[in-house]
This record gives C-alpha cells, structure tokens and sequence, in this order.
C-alpha cells in the first residue's frame, strides 16, 4: 500500500525528533505506530568490544524501593546480550555481590575499578535516574516510570582521551527510558510485580543498544 505524502512527511518528522532526542525509543514508538520502518533492520548503536562484560547497576540515592529489581535490571539485561550474542562472556551477578559481601572497601570503588578487579574488560554501566512505581493507579498516562542512564567503560590501565568512558564520549550517558500506564500497572500481580516488570521492559531497551534488532519484534510486546 502506497504511503500519503502527509504520512511520509510525519514519519520523517518522528524520525528527525528521534534522531535529537536521548528518549528515541518513545519516539521510535511514535514511527511504528504511524505503520513505517515495520520489519526494518535498526543498527546496534555501539559494539561491545569482546571480553568478559560486567554489568553494573547504581542507584546513587537510592531510587528504586525494592533493591532485587536492580539485581534483576542486570540479569534480563544480561541475558538478551547473550541470547543475541552482543557478548560472549558475562561476570554473573551472584560473581558481583559476592565480592561487594567480601570487600569492606566497595562503596569506595570506581566503576572501572570493580570490574578490573572482578577480571573483566568492560563494565556496562547503568545508573538509576529516576524511578516511580505505584502498586495501584487511576489514571490512564504513563504511570509507572524507570529511567537510567548508560555508559560503556573500559577496565584498561591505558585509557583513551576520554578516559575510561568508551561510550557515548561525551554528555552524562545514553538514557533510556521505559513506562507503564495504568492500565499495565493494575494488571500485574504479586508484591513489587510493577517493578519487576520495569525492569525487564528496561532490560530490553538498553541491551537492544548493543545489537542490530528489527522494528517491531519488541514493540509488539509494549515495550
């Protein structure tokens, strides 16, 4: 079916707003539901460099409420890098907590410091902007909110210009953005279910950074 001049144009219009926004997976939402880019290929926006990858997930002033939503923020995301092989090798987060339980000093860390003394080359770094999850809303609009941003890190002792930060080189991080209206949020179930499933939703949005996925395959899912 043949598109409308008028439905180009506001497609490309989603596009450019996407292209100069950080929050592009809300517009990305925006362009399949105008029906363009259905089954087409998006590039990773980074390539994790090979080596073992451990995924770090901070929340600073303690924004999450329920602390094994971070453990599972690290987990999902780890799992849907290695299901679409962005990365062969990843520190568990059983490795992780076992070594922040033994070293009194860990709070005294760097980021790139826990991961070169965990052994890996990379840390994925995912710190908690801001979070909201109530266990029962009225109204309709985005709800529930978990917003995170995100950096690659090296663990080298030889760091770039930028210093350890891989990527993106400049700004405070990629942020990545995920919701629930009220609708969602009053279908789960079970205690602290709405922030289990911000995670995953989470989950899946920071990993896609990372490998070439297809329009479509998630935002069925309503992520």
């Amino acid at each position: 079916m043949r598109h409308s001049w008028k439905s180009s144009f506001a497609l490309g219009l989603a596009v450019l707003m996407c292209l100069s926004t950080a929050g592009c997976a809300r517009w990305g939402a925006l362009v399949y539901a105008l029906g363009g880019g259905r089954g087409q290929k998006i590039p990773a926006e980074y390539e994790l460099p090979p080596g073992k990858l451990l995924i770090l997930v901070d929340d600073p002033k303690e924004r999450v409420t329920w602390p094994r939503a971070r453990t599972l923020l690290a987990q999902f995301t780890g799992e849907e890098l290695l299901e679409h092989e962005a990365v062969s090798t990843i520190i568990s987060p059983r490795s992780l907590a076992k070594f922040r339980q033994s070293d009194s000093n860990f709070e005294r860390y760097a980021a790139d410091e826990i991961g070169r003394k965990l052994g890996a080359k990379t840390v994925l770094w995912i710190e908690v902007s801001d979070f909201e999850a109530p266990e029962e809303v009225e109204e309709i609009s985005s709800a529930a909110n978990l917003t995170l941003s995100i950096k690659v890190l090296t663990t080298a002792e030889e760091v770039s210009p930028h210093g350890v930060r891989l990527w993106p080189s400049v700004g405070s991080g990629r942020i990545v953005e995920s919701s629930l209206n009220a609708i969602a949020v009053n279908k789960t179930e079970g205690e602290n279910a709405v922030a289990k499933e911000l995670a995953r939703r989470s989950a899946i949005l920071v990993a896609r950074l990372f490998y070439e996925h297809t329009l479509g395959d998630i935002e069925d899912d309503g992520v």
